[in-house]
């Protein structure tokens, strides 16, 4: 077997992150005064297109989380803990002229003052009542009181089953039904995102990339996935990255695409694949290496398995970007093509490899989808995959994965020759951008890397 040294050793000292970077993502951090404003109307407008009934209305509701923080800047999963006691934030089109959304906030009643000492954007804070039900109430009839008559209820994504069917059973079946149909129309309004939230996703990324390259750089033959697990996840604290959190595999562990760290040991014949992200401004990032220590002895095959990765994450980057290089240049660029032009590569390299029907991805060795939406949730729409997940258009503002692998796990014992047990994985974030004419462009928030040497 023929094996390759890595050349291209970490550096003992990585560099800082320039103060300009940090001074800039720190500037982020406060949303400007009509951020949440802005949001509020897209959301309305979206619930006013819904009924010409001027006494009726749609109503959005949600639970804490992401999309609850999105409009209100406030009730992330951090800022309240989700429990059997139904807490609500429900946005509708307002009926006073003066403003363009109403709040209603329904909680518990013994939870209503610690609820109303967490800070609300002022913007926010004068369009919202707050409604509070009994230990011996139904929270959804008494949100049907508050809210009166609607003519549809679009539950987000996020929203629990059980409280779920509590709405379904107070506002009806047909009220609930009917708000199915505008759950694409308000889930997009997340997916776009502008010129701040994409500066907060890049400065995510590169503080998370530098934690990995800081990890790297510690890191010696003989130790374990879970003490490097415990380097990284200190290296994103200590470049100010919350809810920071990594994924470490070393060799035949990889072939695992969401293995668990153990006790295993880092040996000279492992690639090492490390799976990160943190939040900045509640903002997450997405990345994975795939890299050998320096005076590693990785197989000339493994060698050749993460150039064909490397390869495929560029096919899919070329093929948004220089569209006329394909057949359909007269229509738009969908999340589809992105994850048919990653796959046909590795596809290509493994020609043994074939889909279990025809005209399916071919998922043998590739097997997951190239990408996914990324935000305030590290995994949210619009995702790059065929099928009808990924039958969307890719539009200025979208931000995504690219996130090919190839995973030969070992078999029965199996798997002593070239290409077995072993798992490579590269993924960096891309932002979309409008370079006129109906061109699309783009930018990387990290990476993509050049060799297998580096991270």
């Amino acid at each position: 077997m023929v094996h390759h040294d890595v050349f291209a050793p970490p550096a003992e000292r990585v560099t800082s992150l320039h103060p300009r970077f940090l001074a800039e993502c720190h500037s982020l951090l406060k949303p400007r005064a009509d951020t949440h404003t802005s949001r509020l109307e897209a959301l309305s407008a979206v619930l006013s297109s819904s009924s010409t009934d001027t006494d009726a209305k749609a109503v959005w509701l949600a639970e804490p989380g992401a999309s609850a923080f999105y409009y209100t800047g406030a009730f992330s999963s951090s800022d309240w803990f989700l429990s059997e006691r139904p807490f609500l934030i429900a946005i509708s089109p307002s009926t006073n002229s003066s403003s363009s959304a109403d709040i209603l906030f329904l909680t518990p009643e013994f939870e209503k003052l610690r609820a109303q000492l967490l800070p609300l954007p002022q913007e926010v804070q004068a369009r919202v009542r707050w409604v509070s039900w009994r230990e011996h109430e139904s929270p959804y009839l008494v949100l049907e009181r508050a809210l009166g008559h609607q003519t549809a209820i679009i539950l987000d994504g996020r929203v629990r089953e059980f409280v779920g069917a509590g709405v379904r059973s107070a506002f009806g079946y047909e009220v609930v039904r009917a708000g199915e149909g505008m759950k694409g129309d308000v889930q997009v309004l997340r997916e776009r995102k502008d010129e701040r939230e994409i500066g907060l996703l890049r400065c995510a990324n590169q503080m998370t990339l530098h934690a990995i390259r800081k990890t790297r750089s510690r890191m010696r033959f003989g130790i374990t996935e879970s003490r490097t697990g415990e380097i990284l996840r200190a290296e994103m604290r200590a470049v100010g990255l919350s809810g920071g959190d990594g994924l470490v595999l070393f060799g035949e562990n990889a072939a695992l695409p969401h293995g668990s760290g153990t006790d295993r040991k880092l040996t000279k014949m492992d690639m090492i694949l490390i799976d990160a992200g943190g939040k900045w401004g509640g903002y997450v990032a997405d990345i994975t290496r795939t890299f050998a220590l320096p005076k590693s002895q990785i197989s000339n095959h493994h060698l050749r398995i993460w150039e064909t990765v490397r390869r495929a994450q560029l096919a899919a980057h070329d093929r948004l970007l220089y569209p006329s290089h394909h057949a359909s240049t007269n229509t738009s660029t969908l999340f589809s093509d992105l994850d048919i032009a990653a796959r046909a590569v590795i596809s290509h390299a493994y020609p043994t490899a074939s889909p279990a029907e025809p005209f399916e991805p071919d998922y043998s060795v590739f097997t997951h989808r190239l990408g996914h939406g990324i935000g305030l949730e590290g995994h949210e729409s619009p995702y790059v995959v065929q099928g009808p997940l990924g039958s969307g258009a890719v539009q200025p503002g979208h931000v995504f994965s690219l996130e090919p692998g190839v995973y030969l796990p070992r078999v029965d014992g199996e798997g002593e020759g070239e290409g077995e047990g072993v798992g490579v994985r590269l993924e960096d974030c891309f932002v979309v951008t409008d370079l006129g004419e109906g061109k699309l462009g783009g930018r990387w928030l990290s990476g993509p890397v050049r060799s297998w040497g580096e991270v």
